[in-house]
């Protein structure tokens, strides 16, 4: 009668859920860049301040809803 011999197999460099939570980890980072990046340059431009001097608390932070 012939007996099988299994061989051990060679050392597996890492897990699949290790490789799924490194794959996870940087696409977490990369769509965390990329939405900060759409923020920054999809936000609106602050209104520019009067010219002529019609307000004299221009450039103040007095002038801000939330510190009045």
């Amino acid at each position: 009668m012939t007996t099988l011999v299994s061989r051990p197999r060679p050392a597996q460099k890492g897990s699949r859920l290790e490789k799924q939570a490194i794959s996870f980890t940087i696409g977490l980072y990369l769509f965390i860049c990329a939405a900060l990046l759409a923020i920054h340059y999809g936000a609106p431009e602050p209104a520019p301040a009067p010219a002529d001097g019609a307000s004299t608390t221009s450039g103040s932070s007095s002038t801000s809803p939330f510190n009045p």
